[in-house]
């Protein structure tokens, strides 16, 4: 018998056979010769902490029967910290051994070797023959390897009106080996425009780096102008995550809120009205709102509208407004009401009631009528379905959670009772894995035809995570004649991911899934077995297989995925089915403010099983700079089944294009911002060519009051016989009010006004001047005064607070700082200034020492006679400053990096001020150039 190569069975295994022998004989006379002489540390690894001394102990022992004699025994290379190892020869006679201790300091310079392996070279000789062997071990440095960043104080604010504002981010290396990583700064809120966004930064080891963050805001919240920046530092080595810090940033205005509300979100406390006019002629003014109020000590409410008004004809529209009060946990909102998680469409006129209880329990009802507009004479008003519905949330916070609901549907239009009852349950495993199930019934009912339809629909969802492996199945199942979302589809998916490395990822995935709904006859004819034209049939389905390698270097992503599809869709009119071999790659990365993003997809495909294959291609580019984008798309031929059905007999060969950019801005200091967006598109599939080009305006008149402005224009031109072509604009202008949320009952109103106190007497008298863009703080809630002196805290819990001005800033109370709030406050505040002290870092060089050094970010210290100290941090300049009362300071510096002449200064401050300039004077440690002459 021979295997399909050809080779005779007999004469491969006799050559099997042969290797294996002949790497038997090799290891064990190798592994014989290993045992005369064993040279190898007592600890393979050893632990060690900073500043400690360790030994370990090098173990020679002669397993031979002759004397060998040990002539060297030398370090690979200078390990800083070695302080000793045995240095003489020696001889050691057969069966002898020795253990020779090799003795280390793990001072600094040790801890930032960049290798941790200890590695001797051991040369012997015997009667015959003189080898060299090595033997080492690796020290396992308890070090911190996160890199930290932070600021310097953790309130951190910017001025909007200030041209420009910038905050100080420290990047600070807590390990030992050297460090490059890449800083990722992310505004949360988005509204912060940050450059650089992205930083390279290379640390020694413990070196600490100052980054300049330059920082404009694009959009801001004035109620509540807190933003956090969300700061990560990726090791670029191995592409891991080594930090990450939230800093807190507030934009400072003179009308803070410091209790939250609900109603504190986007697009809230506003109205707006404005004129719409387009090429259709129909006309009209429409005004928009939404604000927040309390009606009682207990009970809060929100009123949101929405109307349009055509003035030609005299008609209206009111829609998407309702009312919603809220008492303790239980919420009603009456008007337009829409509700989610009931797997069905819920949206309408009526009311919704839900409440709250225990620690993550909540019931809801509601009742309405499937209408979008409240009221109005524009459309003509008629009956929708009525629809009841409950639900019913359960669970905990953490593990476990789940809902049921049920849904009664009363459609006189269709003349049809729908019911449908639906469950969820999620559970969480160990933190890793989620497992969520779905059931659900439904019930259908013609009034007229008397036909009737049950259905069921189920689910069964894992996502988790078992080490380097990430597995992801959804399934999902519902019978034809289901009345939720989910009729007649059926849904699977399945991926697993392998994590190869920090930088590189591949997955395998499989999908299935289809929609083949079956529905009640129409009732407004009867049932006629033979005539199928009162019934809606479609069926679309889609089967992939398909796998895929991601890979990170640096900045640039890539992907490449291969997969096999099949799809199909029908009606009762027409079929199509297209089976497809795709390779999908997909290459994007961030070069500071630009990014780029090409995607494509080639397709080897047929349709119809028919014979012949043909070609395809989608491909997409997008750029991006700052607030710029642009994106490109071309397809040849078909490459998705719906690409077959065509209203015009198009050769397979077609192409279709599409262009489009945009572009979003903020000028005039932040008060006139915008977008602007334009495109065109051309399909020789559709034969049409569609163009448009759109833009939103907003200037800000006030704080309060701000005009906006909208238009659009897209133009139609068909390519096929018996062509046409038409245009559409539109545009309209308005103006948009901004309220002050009000300070909820329960919450006080704290006013400040702030004066220059020059007698200083604490009253506010006639030639003393309040004090403009003054930094004020109440604990953590940092505000500005405005032109008046003021600044208003809103929404106050009672309690007791501090009061803070900015004694950076040179400004000290003339009152006790520590307010009890339990009622609305307004007071005057005097300020009296303290006195500038400024001083610099001045280095002392040798001759020919032409190495910079960096003193940005060292702390200088005053302490007061009374035993208070104040801190100042030296810029990038080299300087800082103080602003002090007056007194007798002592100023000193705590850093080690350099040595300085005269570290501790005594200086008076008076209330004339003090004008010199405190110089402290440094230079490097153990740096001594040597001049040869000549």
């Amino acid at each position: 018998m021979k295997p399909q190569n050809g080779t005779p069975t007999s004469v491969r295994r006799r050559t099997i056979l042969f290797f294996v022998l002949f790497l038997l004989q090799f290891s064990f006379a190798f592994g014989q010769e290993k045992k005369d002489i064993e040279i190898h540390f007592e600890n393979n690894r050893v632990a060690v902490e900073k500043g400690s001394t360790f030994t370990n102990f090098l173990v020679i022992e002669n397993k031979s029967s002759e004397e060998i004699t040990i002539q060297n025994i030398i370090p690979q290379e200078k390990y800083p910290g070695l302080l000793f190892y045995p240095k003489n020869d020696f001889t050691l006679g057969a069966g002898q051994s020795k253990n020779l201790p090799v003795k280390l300091i793990a001072n600094l310079d040790f801890m930032k070797m960049i290798s941790n392996e200890i590695k001797f070279q051991i040369s012997y000789t015997t009667p015959t023959v003189t080898r060299t062997e090595s033997a080492s071990f690796f020290a396992d440095k308890e070090e911190n390897k996160n890199i930290a960043i932070y600021t310097a104080t953790y309130e951190n604010f910017i001025n909007p009106a200030a041209p420009e504002s910038s905050i100080m981010l420290i990047v600070e290396n807590q390990g030992y080996s050297k460090r490059t990583v890449k800083i990722d700064l992310q505004s949360i809120p988005d509204g912060l425009e940050m450059m650089p966004k992205q930083h390279t930064v290379s640390l020694e080891g413990l070196e600490k780096q100052t980054i300049e963050i330059k920082i404009a805001v694009r959009k801001q919240n004035t109620l509540f102008p807190e933003f956090n920046i969300n700061a990560t530092a990726t090791d670029l080595l191995n592409n891991e995550i080594v930090g990450s810090n939230t800093l807190y940033l507030v934009i400072l205005s003179n009308n803070r809120q410091v209790a939250r509300g609900n109603e504190g979100v986007s697009g809230t406390n506003f109205a707006e009205i404005f004129y719409n006019e387009n090429s259709s002629g129909f006309n009209f003014i429409q005004l928009r709102g939404n604000t927040a109020f309390r009606v009682t000590e207990d009970l809060k409410s929100r009123f949101n509208i929405g109307a349009d008004y055509y003035h030609e004809d005299g008609r209206y529209n009111l829609y998407d407004t309702w009312l919603e009060l809220e008492r303790k946990n239980t919420v009603l909102r009456l008007g337009n009401v829409n509700s989610n998680d009931y797997d069905y469409p819920v949206f309408g006129r009526g009311g919704k009631a839900s409440t709250k209880f225990g620690k993550n329990n909540q019931i809801e009802i509601l009742a309405l009528e499937n209408n979008y507009n409240l009221a109005g004479t524009y459309f003509q008003q008629i009956e929708g379905s009525t629809i009841v519905g409950a639900k019913y949330g359960f669970g905990n916070d953490k593990s476990f959670n789940g809902k049921v609901s049920y849904i009664f549907d009363h459609d006189p239009r269709f003349n049809v009772d729908t019911q449908l009852a639906n469950a969820v349950t999620s559970f969480l495993v160990n933190d890793k894995h989620t497992i969520r199930t779905e059931v659900g019934l439904s019930h259908e009912k013609g009034l007229v035809n008397r036909d009737e339809n049950e259905g069921a629909s189920m689910g069964a969802n894992y996502e988790g995570k078992i080490g380097k492996w990430d597995i992801q199945s959804i399934n999902s199942f519902a019978t034809k004649s289901y009345a939720g979302i989910k009729r007649g589809s059926f849904f699977s998916n399945q991926r697993i991911g392998l994590q190869l490395s920090a930088s590189q990822r591949a997955f395998m995935q499989y999908q299935n899934s289809q929609v083949d709904p079956e529905f009640l006859s129409f009732q407004n004819t009867p049932i006629q077995t033979a005539n199928t034209a009162n019934l809606r049939y479609y069926f679309n389905s889609t089967e992939a297989f398909g796998t895929g390698y991601q890979l990170s270097l640096k900045k640039w992503n890539f992907l490449l995925s291969p997969k096999v599809e099949r799809q199909k869709t029908a009606n009762f009119y027409s079929s199509q089915e297209l089976f497809s071999y795709r390779m999908e790659a997909n290459i994007s990365t961030t070069l500071g403010a630009h990014g780029l993003n090409w995607t494509a997809e080639y397709s080897y495909s047929k349709e119809n099983n028919k014979d012949d294959w043909f070609n395809s291609l989608k491909t997409t580019l997008s750029y991006r700079y700052k607030a710029f984008s642009l994106n490109g798309t071309a397809q040849w031929n078909a490459t998705t089944v719906f690409d077959l059905n065509s209203y015009y007999d198009v050769d397979r060969n077609f192409a279709n294009y599409n262009v489009y950019a945009s572009y979003n801005f903020q000028m005039l200091s932040n008060n006139l911002i915008g977008s602007l967006s334009a495109g065109t598109s051309y399909s020789e599939l559709y034969k049409n060519l569609n163009s448009n080009m759109s833009g939103n305006l907003e200037y800000k008149i006030s704080p309060s009051w701000s005009s906006t402005g909208y238009f659009n224009f897209s133009g139609y031109k068909s390519t096929a016989a018996y062509a046409s072509s038409g245009s559409y604009y539109q545009f309209r202008v308005g103006i948009k009010k901004y309220f002050t949320a009000a300070t909820a009952l329960g919450n006080h109103k704290v006013t400040f006004q702030l004066f220059d106190d020059k007698n200083f007497n604490g009253l506010l008298e006639t030639g003393e001047v309040v004090l403009a863009n003054e930094i004020v703080k109440l604990d953590n809630f940092v505000a500005l005064t405005d032109k008046n002196g003021k600044v208003v805290f809103q929404n106050v819990p009672e309690g007791i607070y501090t009061l803070k001005v900015n004694e950076s800033a040179g400004a000290r109370l003339m009152m006790d700082p520590v307010i009890m709030v339990d009622k609305n406050i307004n007071r005057k505040v005097g300020l009296v200034k303290n006195i500038r002290v400024s001083g610099k870092l001045t280095e002392i060089k040798q001759a020919y020492d032409v190495l910079e050094t960096d003193v940005t970010g060292i702390v200088v210290y005053a302490k007061s006679e009374d035993g208070a100290i104040y801190t100042a941090v030296v810029n990038q300049k080299n300087e800082f400053e103080f602003f002090l009362k007056d007194g007798k300071y002592d100023l000193y510096i705590e850093n080690d990096k350099y040595s300085y002449t005269q570290p501790n200064q005594t200086i008076q401050v008076t209330k004339e001020g003090y004008s010199e300039t405190v110089v402290f004077e440094y230079k490097k440690k153990d740096t001594t150039i040597k001049v040869k002459k000549f």
